[in-house]
């Protein structure tokens, strides 16, 4: 090193910045020294903005904390809501949503690697990962009537029933997907280009994963076999039998593989749940406008890591209103990633300029979950 150390900023408009946030690095060369997230690009106040609504206003209000999967988000905060009220779906429900978390995943990751492999000069892979989510976006929109925001996860179960050749449908579906995934494996995951811009970058070791607050994808890269999905064993994940893949090196290049084996897993677990799943029965609890007093927690395994969701409700909300919930607490995965993590991967490893775009692509962040 020099001595010459320069303070430098990264984004937000920057294509290699992951979004809504900019970074503030102290740089010697192209060497990066230390590395400070700078979020609120993208402060909406979601949180507080629900406490003037009614709780099923702010259920459509919340898959905007994260575009790229909002699905979760959803499932969380029903959850919750689930917990307050005492009930459980009807089993086609639960079903229903596995399936519906499974394409929110899949497209999520998909979404990341069209990010992903563009700095690294992949822009094939930008064209057959668009062509792949193309196909579950359309799923949605048979399913649901939206692409993006699909407002169908629901507290009681889930907003509409199935339509009458869902379950061929669906089935279609996942069999054109699968040889656009092959494709994407053979001509970016195992082209040597990426295997040498990725591999032995931005290790982390199973401990310091666990100790800096990582979770999802960047927590099973590090070698930790840990998934809310088979730890709570929520809706009709407990029927399903699935793998949890994992690293062996905790790199980018053992976090992205992780996603692409996420992507085959989540199309298995979406055939196993469209075979298994009831055609017939309520899909459907009904519940009152009026949320009872109470406290519930929702936690699900979205694309990026664990998702929390924390509601409580109080006879009247700060503003007087009874219908509205006292307090809402959103927890997203990325902050822990763009801070914790991050910083200490640029601290402990020599990293320079040109690697950040794929160390902080193989995080997959979500920056407006930061500013909610």
């Amino acid at each position: 090193m020099s001595g010459k150390s320069i303070t430098v900023f990264l984004g937000p408009q920057h294509p290699g910045a992951p979004g809504n946030v900019a970074f503030k690095l102290l740089v010697d060369g192209e060497r990066v020294l230390d590395i400070e997230l700078i979020p609120g690009f993208l402060h909406r106040g979601f949180e507080k903005m629900m406490e003037y609504r009614r709780w099923d206003m702010d259920l459509v209000m919340s898959p905007r904390i994260c575009v790229e999967d909002p699905d979760h988000v959803e499932l969380t905060f029903t959850h919750a809501l689930e917990q307050i009220y005492g009930i459980e779906p009807p089993e086609k429900a639960k079903y229903l949503r596995v399936i519906i978390a499974e394409f929110s995943r899949l497209a999520s990751h998909l979404l990341w690697l069209m990010h992903f492999a563009g700095p690294i000069a992949a822009r094939y892979a930008v064209s057959w990962a668009i062509a792949a989510r193309e196909e579950v976006l359309k799923w949605f929109d048979y399913i649901t009537g939206h692409r993006i925001y699909h407002h169908y996860i629901f507290p009681g179960g889930v907003r509409w029933d199935i339509p009458k050749d869902f379950r061929e449908y669906t089935l279609k579906v996942v069999k054109r997907i699968k040889p656009l995934i092959k494709d994407i494996e053979k001509g970016f995951f195992k082209h040597p280009v990426f295997i040498k811009r990725a591999r032995d970058l931005g290790r982390l070791k199973a401990s310091d994963a666990i100790r800096l607050g990582a979770t999802g994808p960047t927590l099973r890269g590090s070698g930790v076999a840990y998934d809310l999905r088979k730890a709570l064993k929520y809706d009709a994940y407990g029927e399903i039998d699935f793998e949890i893949p994992k690293g062996e090196y905790g790199d980018s290049y053992d976090r992205a593989m992780v996603r692409l084996r996420e992507m085959y897993i989540s199309l298995e677990i979406i055939e196993q749940a469209v075979k298994k799943m009831p055609l017939e029965g309520p899909y459907r609890w009904r519940l009152p406008i009026s949320i009872p007093q109470g406290e519930g927690i929702g936690r699900v395994e979205s694309a990026r890591g664990e998702f929390i969701a924390h509601i409580v409700s109080a006879p009247k909300n700060p503003m007087g209103k009874p219908l509205s919930p006292y307090r809402i607490k959103f927890r997203g995965p990325t902050m822990a990633h763009l801070t914790t993590v991050l910083k200490h991967i640029v601290v402990h490893e020599e990293i320079t300029v040109a690697d950040l775009p794929v160390l902080i692509g193989s995080f997959d962040p979500c920056p407006p979950d930061i500013d909610r």
